[in-house]
């Protein structure tokens, strides 16, 4: 079977032990950005990442995140390698979308996360798989599934080591709750959830939940989530092969007709029109 496409990832190459002259001087800091974000592991070394704001010494175990479009540089003092994959974040599945809401909150920055030898060791995994799945020339269906598991994880990883500093609150905010009922919903989001589970987690009735989070967020709950499927089986539509009917159960919809009705009131036209139009286009 053909395989839909790369998915989300762009690219993903490995560099390699190198030293710059010193004689290069501010060259080596010349900046130059990306159309897509970029994740990168550093297996060996030590350098420096830099922006307009930033200069980051980096070295084995660093996992760096880099926005688009965000115009940075790097210089190699010990002679390093590592990995960087660099991917469309509108194409990323749903969870890890959520992960770089947490990552980016401030977009302009280059943010890195210092890995321990265990965690450094299960990332350079994930990111070979991907890169062996990516690069596969006889792609499968699991393939899509094998690099979304693998990528959640990098970035679940890059959480866990970024020391997050909060002034302590005796009460939390509303957008507090939100965040966490966004992190719920990205989470569960293929599961038969309703609101009034969510809000009964965080001692809200169902109407004063779907209040915060209009307020916030200009949208209900219900129909962020109803978005949030559609987005991801627009997703598997255009990166994978699964049959229609599977990605409408695996999105979250327990009816295919409600699934079928939904997915063209919101695009115009039905899954399967919308996968002719949309698989090759990458």
């Amino acid at each position: 079977m053909e395989h839909a496409g790369k998915g989300f990832i762009t690219s993903i190459e490995r560099f390699k032990p190198h030293t710059f002259q010193a004689e290069l001087g501010e060259g080596l800091f010349m900046s130059h950005s990306h159309e897509h974000d970029e994740l990168t592991l550093i297996l060996d070394g030590e350098g420096y990442y830099s922006s307009q704001e930033q200069n980051i010494k980096v070295s084995k175990g660093d996992l760096i995140l880099i926005p688009s479009k965000l115009h940075h540089g790097f210089v190699c003092t010990k002679p390093w390698q590592g990995i960087s994959v660099h991917f469309s974040y509108d194409k990323v599945p749903a969870y890890s979308q959520y992960l770089f809401l947490n990552a980016y909150r401030q977009p302009v920055r280059i943010r890195s996360s210092r890995l321990n030898d265990e965690h450094m060791s299960w990332a350079e995994l994930c990111l070979s798989q991907m890169e062996k799945e990516w690069k596969s020339d006889e792609k499968r269906d699991d393939s899509y599934d094998l690099m979304r598991i693998a990528f959640e994880t990098i970035l679940l990883l890059f959480h866990r080591n970024t020391a997050t500093l909060q002034a302590p609150t005796e009460k939390t905010s509303d957008r507090e709750i939100v965040q966490e009922v966004l992190k719920e919903i990205h989470q569960c989001y293929n599961t038969p959830i309703t609101i009034n589970e969510i809000a009964s987690r965080h001692f809200l009735s169902e109407s004063m939940l779907r209040k915060k989070f209009s307020e916030i967020l200009g949208i209900s709950p219900k129909q962020y989530i109803i978005n949030l499927r559609l987005e991801e089986a627009k997703r598997l539509l255009q990166q994978t092969n699964k049959a229609i009917d599977y990605i409408s159960s695996e999105v979250g919809f327990t009816s295919s007709s409600r699934f079928y009705d939904l997915f063209v009131k919101s695009v115009g036209v039905t899954p399967l029109e919308w996968r002719k139009q949309n698989q090759h286009a990458h």
